[in-house]
Parts: C-alpha cells; structure tokens; sequence
C-alpha cells in the first residue's frame, strides 16, 4: 500500500491513470449507446469528451495526445467494420477518424494553453497583490533604519535572498557579517524624486532572477528610494520649522525684553534727574527715591537671570550643579530677594520641624521660588496674602506657594508654563514679565528629578505646588 501511494504521489504517473480511466469511461459508455442503437459518429462525439476531460484534468500536451491516439484505436476496434480488428474497409471510417484526430489535437492545444494563461494570471495577480501590499506598507513605514528593514524584509520573503543597502552616507547590513565580491550579487539603484540615494545589492550567488523576483527587487528598490526621500523631505521641513519657531522666538524675546526694561529704565532715570535736580531735597523724599531706584534695579536683575537661564537650559548645556543643601536655607534666602514681599504683601511661611536636606543647585531652586513669588506677587493686590509651606514625606520635599488673586485663567491652564506665555497682571506694581520665570521653573525642577503643577484654590487664587527628592535629617 506504502508503494502505491508513493506512485500515486508521483504526478506524471497519476495524471496516466486520469487518462486511462476517462478513455476507458468513454469506451464504456460509447458501448452502452451503440447497444442502443446510436451511430458510430455519435460515440465518437463521447471520445472527443473524453479528450477534452484528459485535457482540463491533466497537465501537458501528451496526455491529450494519448487520450486522442488511445480513443481512435478502441473506436476502430470496437465500431468499425469489421469489428474487434484494427483493420478499416470504409474510407469514410478514415476520414472520420483522421478529424477526429487534429480536432482532439487543436483541442488539447488549446485547453493546455489556456491551462498556461490561468497559472499565469494567478501569479500576476499574486504579484499584483504583494506589490500592493508592499507598497502600503511603505507609506505607513517612518524612519531611515525601519524603511531600510522593511525593503530588505520584503525582499527576503519574496526572494529568499539577503541584501545590502548602500546609501551615500551608511552601510545597513542584513544578515551574517560576511565578505562579498561582485560576483555574489546583483546591484539595484535607489532612486529618489530627483536623484540616486543609493544601491541595493541582492545576495543571489550568481543564481539570477526570475522575472517575478526581478520585479519585485526593483518595486522594492523604487518604494525604499521613495520613503527615505519622503523621510528626508520631512526632516528638512521640520528643521525648518524649528528654524522659524528659533527666530520668532527670538524676535518676541526682544520684543519683550525691549518693551518690558523702558518701564524699570524709565523710573531709574526719572527718580535719578529728579535727586540730581532737587537740592533742597529731604532725607526722606531721597530715600524714598533711592529705593525706588533700588527695587527697580533689583527686577531688571531678576529679569536678566531669567533670560539667562533660559540661554543655558535652551543650548542644551548641564546647568544644574547639585549638592546637599538645607531647603530652610534656600526659603529663606528666596523670600529675601522679592521686592515689598515682606512689607506690601502679607506672607507667612510654614516649614517642617525636622531638618530636610535635597541634593540640589540652591541657586537655581532659589530662582525657582523667587519666580514663583513674583508670580504670586503679579497676581496679588497690595496687602493680599501669599503663603509658602514646605512639607516631607516619601523622600520628597513638596514646596507649595498659595495667593488669594484672582487664580489661573481657564485658557492659560493647559501652556501656563510655556515660554512666552504671561496673563493679564493686576498687580498695583504694574509690572510685567516676559513670560520666561514659570518656563525656567520647569525645567529646573525636571532637571532635578522632580515636577511641578498648578492648581486653582477652592476660596480663591492660585496654588503652584513642586517637589524634589530629599532627605529627612535625624
């Protein structure tokens, strides 16, 4: 039984037996209508059948010829005169024969052509379908090395081949790290929208390409050529982009930097004319003007710091130099560099019993809370109420500055800490940042392992709460 089923698997032998079994399917049931009185020139309608049946059953031009030489024997043996001898008296029976012969010819021709013609349409059509696919695949792929691994994956499944891809600047290597000469491969070029970017070497070992494998190398070739050239157009538009952002950034950075010092120059230079001018001035109308002069200067230099600062975290540069600091020293040396915090505002600070010591640039956490009670200061009338607590717990230190003005705006809420941005100050001070000290603060305390947010207190104002890692000292 092993035996015959190893013959049958074999297809030359198997599509034999097809074709004996429809000759001898058709001898029968020619038999059987003769027997009943049908002409011999119908039963040779039932072996032209059978003929055709061989043909669309089986593969190839010989079967048909046999099933067509096999069916003009038994027709002549068995329904010609004289009967069960291969001997023809009629010449009719001749000529009936020989036609029947070329038309079960043309026939089998024809059947094993349009056999072809379907394989070959199946295979285009699957071609078609791997193309498309591929081809979809391509636009939804992003990124220099996954359209590389994508063609060179592709072609692979289609293939069986490794590749190279050869750009004007890297090599992408798939498969082992071997050496290649020429003769191990085939080249392709990859070809952008307007020039070369490239070859694709296809490992085939000197074993060629079929036509199929052939077109899909090269669609594969043409679809990497496309996307890294839609890939390189996309990095230079966002390149650009960054550029136009950079330089409207600049130019609202000097808009406001040149808007926002003529207020504190303008009062530096009239309370100074005024103390040159008036002689007879007293001790206290001078002193008056002397501190004016000094807390204006004072908000020129936090203002500086800030842009500064932002130079420094926008170069992309370390700007923070960490070490163990006290966080009571950094309240109280921040609330001493806010202008009239102390004397037109009514503050108050709450900070923990326990010593609390954070690996942190004091300076910068400083100007971080500086930034924030400034803030808080915009945002106040004179005699409101600003409050700064600090608390422990899970190794963080939180810091939590509180006003009672009139809160963040509802459309400020999402970029309120974006470069640039800066509400609507009521303050009775009348002055105005540039919108860089909540920016400064959020990368500070990012750079520190922290984060910072802001919340709209219940009763009324804003509450600006971040944390940094620390330690509770024993």
């Amino acid at each position: 039984m092993e035996k015959i089923r190893a013959l049958l698997k074999n297809k030359k032998i198997a599509y034999m037996a097809e074709t004996a079994a429809i000759v001898i399917t058709a001898s029968i049931l020619g038999l059987i209508l003769n027997r009943f009185g049908v002409a011999k020139e119908n039963v040779l309608m039932v072996f032209m059948v059978g003929v055709l049946l061989v043909s669309t059953c089986t593969w190839g031009y010989e079967y048909g010829i046999f099933g067509a030489i096999s069916s003009v024997l038994i027709f002549n043996y068995f329904f010609t005169v004289p009967v069960h001898t291969f001997a023809i008296m009629n010449p009719n029976d001749v000529a009936l024969m020989a036609f029947f012969l070329i038309a079960a010819f043309i026939s089998s021709s024809l059947t094993v052509r349009f056999q072809k013609q379907l394989i070959i349409s199946k295979k285009n059509e699957e071609t078609a379908t791997r193309l498309y696919e591929m081809s979809e695949q391509f636009i939804n792929a992003t990124g220099k090395e996954k359209i590389i691994e994508l063609g060179i994956r592709h072609i692979y499944e289609h293939t069986g081949y490794e590749c190279i891809v050869e750009l004007l600047d890297e090599t992408v290597v798939s498969g082992a790290g071997k050496e290649y000469t020429s003769r191990d491969y085939m080249m392709f070029p990859i070809i952008g929208m307007v020039k070369q970017i490239g070859i694709l070497k296809v490992l085939n070992h000197n074993q060629g390409l079929s036509v199929e494998q052939e077109l899909i190398v090269k669609t594969a070739a043409n679809q990497i050529g496309i996307a890294l050239d839609r890939e390189m157009i996309y990095a230079e538009q966002e390149r650009i982009k960054v550029e136009v952002e950079r330089e409207h950034m600049k130019s609202s950075m000097l808009r406001s930097i040149s808007h926002d010092f003529r207020t504190p120059l303008t009062g530096i230079m009239g309370d100074c004319g005024l103390i040159l001018e008036s002689e007879d001035m007293d001790s206290p109308e001078r002193a008056q003007l002397v501190q004016d002069i000094m807390e204006q200067s004072m908000w020129l230099m936090k203002m500086m710091e800030n842009i500064l600062s932002m130079t420094k975290i926008e170069s992309g540069q370390q700007f923070i130099n960490k070490s163990p600091e006290v966080v009571d020293d950094v309240i109280n040396e921040a609330s001493l560099h806010v202008i009239g915090l102390r004397d037109r505002r009514n503050f108050q600070v709450s900070l923990p019993k326990e010593v609390i010591v954070a690996d942190m640039d004091a300076r910068m956490i400083a100007q971080v809370i500086i930034n924030l009670l400034d803030n808080a200061m915009k945002h106040t009338k004179e005699g409101g109420s600003i409050s700064l607590s600090v608390s422990y717990r899970d190794n963080k230190a939180y810091f939590v500055i509180e006003d009672d003005g009139d809160g963040v705006l509802e459309e400020l809420r999402e970029r309120i800490f974006d470069e640039f941005v800066s509400g609507g100050d009521k303050s009775t001070d009348q002055k105005r940042g540039i919108g860089l000290g909540l920016t400064i603060c959020k990368e500070v305390v990012h750079a520190h392992g922290g984060d910072i947010w802001e919340e709209n207190r219940n009763v009324r104002g804003a509450r600006f709460i971040f944390w940094i890692p620390a330690k509770q000292v024993e």
